[in-house]
C-alpha cells in the first residue's frame, strides 16, 4: 500500500514512508508439516488455488541448504559455521545471539542460558521448534535463518555454544 520496503532480518521498513517503523515480532515454530499436523489435525489449509501459476507441490529451494554457496552477495563473513547453518536468532536491547542448530542438538531440550543481562529458558520441542523464555515467563521471538545471513545483519552477535 505504502510502497515501503521491509528487512525481514531487521524487521523494520528500510525505504519508503515507513521507513524505521519496526515490525511487531511474534512467536513462530518452523517445523516440517508432518510434525505439524500430527500435534494440530483439525489444521486448515489455504486454497492452492492462488490465481498464479506456481507449483506448490515443488520447493523451490531444493538442495540449496545442501550447497555452500548463497544466491544473495553478502559482504560480512564468518567461518565458524557453514553458510547454511540453520540459526535461531534473538534480540535484547539492540544485542543479538545466535543458536546454531549443531550446538542445539547437543544442549538438551530445556535448559537455561544468560543473554544481555536476563536469564532465558531455552526449550526444543520438536524438529524446529525452538522457544525462548524470560523470566517472567513471557515468550521472546526467535529467528529462523541461515548462519551466512544472521551474521550479514548483527557481526557483533554473540553465539551459544552447548557444553
Amino acid at each position: 500500500e505504502t510502497g515501503s520496503l521491509w528487512s525481514q532480518m531487521l524487521s523494520q521498513a528500510v525505504t519508503g514512508p515507513l521507513k524505521g517503523s519496526r515490525l511487531e515480532m511474534l512467536p513462530l515454530v518452523q517445523t516440517p508439516w508432518s510434525a505439524w499436523l500430527a500435534q494440530h489435525p483439525d489444521t486448515l489449509v489455504l486454497s492452492r488455488d492462488t490465481g498464479y501459476e506456481r507449483d506448490y507441490d515443488r520447493d523451490p529451494y531444493s538442495g540449496y541448504q545442501d550447497s555452500s554457496g548463497v544466491w544473495f552477495p553478502v559482504t560480512r563473513k564468518d567461518p565458524r559455521y557453514h553458510p547454511k547453518e540453520r540459526v535461531i536468532g534473538i534480540g535484547i536491547d539492540g544485542r543479538f545471539k545466535a543458536y546454531p542448530m549443531a550446538e542445539l542438538s547437543r544442549a538438551g531440550n530445556r535448559f537455561r542460558d544468560r543473554f544481555a543481562g536476563r536469564e532465558l529458558e531455552v526449550r526444543i520441542d520438536g524438529p524446529g521448534q525452538v522457544r525462548f523464555f524470560l523470566a517472567d515467563g513471557s515468550e521472546l521471538p526467535g529467528i529462523p535463518s541461515y548462519w551466512f545471513a544472521w551474521y550479514a545483519f548483527h557481526p557483533d552477535t554473540e553465539v551459544f555454544q552447548a557444553d
